[in-house]
């Protein structure tokens, strides 16, 4: 069955996408991200919860492991996840009942490919691109140069724990000169890190 069919119309967010430079911390957001979406249905739903209401799709292949690491994650949440590589997003089947979390890969063309398939207004996608807070300034100019294909798009700063205030000050002027929203910081450490939304 087509995967247009297959989506409700009703402007509810069905998907997450995670983009970035490769060790940009995407996986790390997204599971810091998935978590708190499935606390927040479980407070929702007063501790209950049937069927996962959401699944992670992975296009990860940044090393070897990260599949595994994906699906071990997802195992350990209760969460669905699909994740072989060589498979294209519209390889898969969507079901109107879901929020997908795509992770995707370090490979620049690929992300392209994955963004413009999630950008079709039957997903309802949030993008978000993770920008690591410990780069120097000079190279922002740079990153926003490459990603330059995403239209709609929030900023997730990640490794916060190894910059100090005055380089998130800087970083943060440095995307409200560009009406770029920064719309969450992260820690690194994926069981004990933080993930906070602004």
């Amino acid at each position: 069955m087509h995967y247009y069919i297959l989506m409700k119309q009703d402007n509810k967010t069905r998907t997450y996408m995670f983009i970035g430079i490769p060790g940009s911390g995407k996986s790390n957001v997204l599971f810091k991200f998935l978590r708190q979406k499935i606390l927040e249905k479980r407070r929702h739903d007063n501790g209950k919860m049937t069927e996962p209401p959401c699944e992670v799709i992975s296009f990860n292949d940044f090393n070897i492991c990260a599949g595994e690491m994906c699906r071990k994650i997802c195992r350990m949440m209760s969460v669905p996840c699909k994740t072989e590589i060589r498979k294209a997003p519209e390889d898969y089947s969507y079901s109107p009942d879901k929020t997908y979390f795509v992770d995707t890969s370090g490979d620049l063309g690929k992300q392209k490919s994955v963004y413009d398939f999630f950008s079709k207004p039957v997903f309802a996608a949030k993008c978000f691109l993770a920008v690591p807070a410990i780069i120097d300034l000079q190279i922002f100019g740079g990153i926003l140069e490459q990603y330059s294909f995403l239209k709609d798009f929030q900023v997730v700063l990640t490794f916060c724990d190894f910059a100090n205030d005055k380089k998130i000050n800087q970083i943060s002027e440095f995307f409200e000169s560009r009406k770029i929203r920064i719309a969450a910081r992260n820690t690194s450490g994926i069981i004990d890190g933080s993930l906070e939304f602004l």
